[in-house]
């Protein structure tokens, strides 16, 4: 089996008062989190992990939330090509959910083989109420879908013959994937948005890194909160549980490295692992 690596896309930004993905933990903090993606190649195949949102759900420069944001299928294809690669280079491509920051340029890649679970897709179709006031699914998504031409829908965990590991972490939404990803380095976690972000799974670090490098203070979660930091987008409480649960065991040791999250800036300023 070949190993991989890994290169994380940056498919544009959403600018979020910390809070609304910490538990509350800063709430005047602004930060710019990226649209995230991820090109996984081991000299056979390239893999791509997500297709960030649509341009047409950024409304006069807004996106989740009334938050400014910039992104589209052009930032997708602007990091393909500084890997120097078209959509037609891409053979597989593996959703974590089908959020419309995740789902969002399905059709650039038509040929490419897709895979997503059951109950994503079930959720997609039949979202819950408040799901439907945060619009976490595009409209079109259904569409778009059912213009691929290859799609590999399955229920529960996954291991590909390529030795990429696909497990069901249901809580953001009934379907999120994670992906472990063995690398020369070691076992990568790719985790979407199950968490969003490192801090939720590490709920006492202190620091935390900005697109750009810049480290800043920030507040650790007091032991009341503990374990692990969810927000309101976490949707099933006790399904997330297990799914950070699960997630503890599957990365090479239990430390924030190991976990590319949907929308950590420090995995865009790294870009490279494995």
């Amino acid at each position: 089996m070949k190993l991989w690596k890994i290169s994380s896309l940056y498919y544009g930004k959403i600018t979020v008062p910390k809070g609304n993905l910490a538990a509350g933990l800063d709430p005047d903090l602004l930060i710019d989190f990226p649209y995230t993606g991820f090109l996984l190649r081991n000299g056979d195949e390239n893999v791509l992990v997500d297709t960030g949102i649509h341009a047409d759900h950024i409304v006069d420069g807004r996106a989740w939330g009334g938050c400014p944001a910039e992104g589209g299928a052009s930032f997708v294809l602007d990091a393909l090509a500084k890997e120097g690669l078209t959509p037609e280079d891409i053979d597989t491509v593996i959703y974590t959910h089908l959020h419309n920051d995740h789902a969002g340029n399905a059709l650039l890649f038509p040929e490419a083989k897709t895979y997503f679970q059951k109950d994503e897709y079930t959720n997609l179709l039949n979202p819950l109420p408040t799901q439907k006031i945060r619009e976490d699914f595009d409209p079109r998504t259904p569409g778009d879908l059912a213009r691929l031409k290859h799609i590999y829908m399955f229920d529960g965990n996954l291991r590909l013959p390529n030795g990429l590991e696909l497990y069901k972490v249901p809580g953001h939404t009934s379907g999120s994937i994670a992906i472990v990803v063995p690398t020369a380095e070691g076992r990568y976690v790719i985790t979407g948005d199950i968490p969003h972000l490192g801090i939720a799974l590490f709920p006492k670090l202190d620091t935390y890194e900005l697109l750009g490098g810049e480290c800043i203070p920030i507040t650790p979660a007091p032991d009341n909160m503990m374990p692990y930091l969810f927000n309101s987008v976490i949707y099933d409480h006790y399904a997330a549980y297990d799914s950070y649960n699960l997630l503890k065991c599957l990365a090479e040791a239990f430390e924030p490295k190991w976990y590319l999250t949907g929308h950590d800036p420090w995995v865009i300023n790294r870009h490279s692992f494995g």
